[in-house]
């Protein structure tokens, strides 16, 4: 799986761009606000229907238009060639692939993986735990078919059941919900956990080698307590669900624990040890992706270089040379990555809005 080609129109500041990456490394280089950050971004959009950067739309559409338009062509692991493409106004959103409409974010997800390092990606261990559920459920959703079907029942029964809390509906009425978000939170659960047990030989490999003289752990907490029993625990907590107005139980209150020599990684490192962590999370992810699945997922990783120190620079492209993906890296300078390993590989500059090939 890799992108064989992107045209960008109107997005950020890119304006008109043409961009046909190798299937190895594409480097991209520039100054700050040049552009580099935005290419990324525009190949995460076309996964996530997202951005990785803000969550405003107004922000992604060039100032000189009124949509912005991204035309891909995606090349798979059965090689075939699929066309995808996304026109995004204001108020309204269009999204082509194989020349067939999508309308869930689920599908796309789907047909075109990406993981993104970025600046921001600290927040997956500093931020609330919805970032760390995020991050499960991402790796959950491309190794079992069935737990986006299995999320959205969940994720409906437990709307109905928290907007009858709310509206101090009898108790009869607030438990009518019971029986399935009981009957989804034990898959969801057995679902991330068994994706947590597969994922961390890869981490803990990982982990070895950038902390050798730490202890790191991981702890999944499924949302409640390991001695209880989800159905008895909805009824003697009913009482309290209706004050407070919701559920407080369930795979939606789960939690990823990461702790560092017994401390948490949320205040007990530094910034540039969380930054690291959050990198060897990412890349045990896109390991056990390709491993897993048969498939290749897409790897961006933005201003690597200011990211982490020297040693742990070379270290992390020692890592990325051995895997079998597509990688995006943005730097200000091309002396600043060392791209010497990879027999596949490409050069790009931005300058305003405007990218050339370099090699």
């Amino acid at each position: 799986m890799h992108l064989m080609r992107l045209q960008i129109q109107y997005f950020r500041n890119l304006a008109k761009v043409d961009f046909e990456p190798v299937a190895g490394v594409n480097l991209i280089t520039g100054l700050n606000a040049s552009g580099k950050t935005s290419l990324l971004e525009a190949i995460y959009y076309l996964s996530h229907l997202r951005s990785f950067r803000t969550h405003q739309i107004t922000d992604l559409i060039n100032r000189q238009a009124t949509q912005l338009q991204l035309v891909a062509k995606i090349h798979t692991n059965s090689h075939h060639q699929i066309p995808l493409g996304i026109l995004r106004s204001r108020n309204k959103l269009e999204v082509r692939a194989n020349h067939q409409p999508v309308k869930r974010v689920a599908d796309i997800a789907a047909l075109f993986p990406v993981i993104a390092i970025h600046p921001d990606s600290y927040k997956l261990i500093t931020g609330g735990p919805s970032y760390r559920r995020q991050y499960l459920d991402w790796g959950v959703f491309h190794v079992e078919h069935n737990f986006f079907a299995i999320w959205q029942r969940y994720k409906k029964a437990l709307q109905q059941r928290n907007a009858a809390l709310k509206s101090k509906q009898n108790n009869e009425y607030c438990a009518l919900w019971d029986h399935e978000l009981v009957d989804m939170a034990v898959r969801i659960d057995q679902m991330r956990d068994g994706y947590m047990n597969a994922l961390y030989p890869y981490l803990q490999a990982l982990i070895q080698r950038f902390f050798k003289d730490q202890d790191v752990e991981l702890s999944y907490k499924r949302g409640w307590s390991e001695e209880s029993d989800l159905k008895v625990l909805f009824k003697s907590e009913l009482y309290r669900d209706r004050m407070r107005g919701f559920t407080q139980y369930g795979p939606h209150r789960a939690e990823l624990l990461i702790r560092v020599d017994g401390q948490s990684a949320q205040t007990g490192i530094s910034r540039g040890q969380q930054k690291t962590l959050v990198a060897l999370l990412r890349l045990a992810q896109a390991q056990h992706f390709t491993e897993s699945t048969g498939r290749s997922c897409i790897l961006l990783y933005d201003d690597l270089a200011a990211e982490l120190d020297a040693r742990h620079r070379r270290e992390i492209l020692a890592v990325l040379v051995k895997m079998k993906i597509q990688l995006f890296l943005t730097a200000i300078e091309a002396e600043q990555i060392d791209l010497s390993g990879w027999e596949t590989k490409k050069m790009f500059h931005v300058e305003q809005g405007q990218l050339k090939d370099l090699i």
